[in-house]
């Protein structure tokens, strides 16, 4: 009960006598004293006594709270259908609130039968008086046409719900014209007012420049307010944000905190992120078992990325005992959903029967699917697959295509590989020029094999000018990284007077 001054006593005692001698004003507001507590202690039977009273007398406020009361069962017994009686009685006086409340019960056939089109009509009474909420009921109702007219009423009213549909509806131009500048106003109009979804759509827009000029702060700003309501998606890009320095400074211990809020509500990537951090030990200790763990978590969520990493601990016995047809299926599931390198493995299982029967034809068709995704390693192989007929057909021309998309992507191997071919096959190439490029930036990678070849295009000068010294020097770097031929030549040439460096 709250505490009233000697003027508001004076002004209670009179409502009292009022509402006595039957006058509605006094009834109706005696009702508000027990409802609220306010000079009396609160009473919610005795409020329903005297808003029944009042609404008898067709008091429009009074209907109202006493339709309220029996909705909710406060003071009187809850009854539905009394409910419906009194909204109706108080909206037909033209009472805004009650005809949204009465639109609502028709909408969801709670104490009358389900009617839409008296919840329409309801609605649209309420909302032509300026009720937001009834304003924005409207606009989820009607036509796409007249929902855009209440939906921006409720939204210059304050309703952030409102504004935040608006925003999605410039955004993705679904009934209006598309316009990614009226969106971004709606949309931090919502945010402003706390709405989480507006306030992730606003950090995804600046944090991926779609219809807005990319904004790393800003996007950290908005992602950083949904994250604080418990929006895991937004806490996980935070947590990435951290980790990458990408719109804040980089701060490991920050982005292990929000990418762990996000774990606590299941979030996949984040799992899958937290998997990295220990597998990595970056921000944490070293610990290839609890990273096992969280990628398992996120892979049975579906994420690919995890399955993958899940895959090849299994298969190369990583923080978990190896299991090579344990390890087959998560690759397989995250090789169809598109991950180059899971298609790499599947590759290498079938190229050398890893878990599955050894099957050169379909480690050649997943080897291929790698490649096409730009996946280096599955380039060199396939290379090399096309060039010895493993798995299908010799085919000089695809093996040479695929060293040297892998031999651009600075692949020692494949430059090696592919300086052999033009070796080996005259029709390549009309001069040794390419084949010495090729040894020269595998050598340059310190791969002994190519260093061995490069000395000996010196020793005999194809490709360049003929020079011992050159030779000598490049099998010395063979040597040194353990090729056994350079070995040998070095202790060969040593006794050979013909040999001038």
């Amino acid at each position: 009960m709250s505490t009233l001054s000697q003027e508001e006593q004076e002004l209670f005692n009179r409502t009292i006598r009022a509402a006595e001698r039957g006058e509605v004003w006094g009834q109706f507001n005696l009702g508000l004293s027990y409802y609220y507590g306010k000079g009396v202690d609160a009473d919610f039977a005795k409020a329903a006594h005297w808003f029944n009273l009042a609404a008898l007398q067709e008091d429009a406020d009074a209907q109202f709270y006493l339709a309220f009361m029996y909705a909710n069962g406060q003071g009187v017994p809850r009854n539905d259908q009394e409910a419906v009686k009194w909204f109706r009685h108080a909206a037909e006086q033209g009472h805004a609130e009650a005809q949204f409340h009465l639109a609502f019960l028709y909408l969801h056939g709670v104490g009358a039968a389900k009617d839409i089109v008296d919840a329409i009509k309801w609605f649209r009474r309420s909302a032509e008086q300026g009720f937001v909420e009834s304003q924005f009921q409207l606009a989820q109702l009607c036509q796409r046409s007249e929902s855009l007219r209440w939906f921006q009423e409720a939204a210059r009213r304050g309703h952030a719900e409102a504004a935040y549909r608006l925003g999605e509806l410039f955004i993705n131009g679904n009934g209006v014209a598309k316009n990614a500048a009226e969106a971004l106003t709606w949309f931090q109009q919502a945010a402003t007012a706390g709405h989480n979804q507006a306030q992730f759509q606003l950090g995804l827009m600046y944090a991926t420049g779609h219809d807005t000029p990319r904004n790393s702060t800003l996007a950290a700003r908005w992602f950083t307010a949904a994250a604080e309501q418990g929006n895991a998606e937004a806490a996980y890009r935070m947590g990435v944000m951290y980790l990458n320095g990408n719109g804040v400074a980089e701060d490991i211990a920050l982005a292990l905190r929000w990418i762990q809020l996000a774990t606590n509500a299941g979030h996949a990537g984040a799992q899958y992120e937290l998997g990295m951090l220990y597998a990595e030990g970056r921000g944490v200790q070293k610990d290839e078992r609890e990273a096992v763990k969280w990628f398992g978590l996120a892979a049975e969520q579906s994420l690919a990325p995890a399955q993958h990493e899940l895959g090849v601990c299994l298969l190369e016995g990583r923080g978990i005992r190896a299991e090579p047809a344990a390890a087959m299926r998560w690759l397989h599931q995250a090789a169809v959903q598109g991950i180059a390198g899971a298609q790499y493995q599947m590759g290498r299982l079938y190229r050398h029967g890893l878990g599955v029967v050894q099957d050169l034809g379909e480690a050649r068709e997943w080897y291929r699917q790698a490649a096409n995704a730009d996946h280096i390693d599955a380039q060199h192989v396939l290379g090399l697959l096309c060039a010895r007929g493993e798995g299908g057909a010799v085919d000089v021309a695809q093996a040479m295509g695929w060293f040297q998309k892998a031999a651009a992507a600075d692949h020692a191997d494949a430059q090696y590989e592919l300086a052999m071919l033009l070796l080996t096959h005259a029709n390549l190439t009309t001069d040794d020029t390419e084949t010495v490029r090729w040894l020269r930036c595998a050598a340059s990678q310190n791969h002994a094999a190519a260093q061995y070849r490069l000395g000996l295009m010196y020793l005999t000068g194809r490709g360049v000018a003929h020079s011992c010294l050159e030779c000598q020097i490049w099998m010395e770097r063979a040597a040194t990284e353990g090729d056994l031929r350079a070995k040998e030549f070095l202790q060969l040439i040593r006794k050979e007077t013909w040999f001038r460096s």
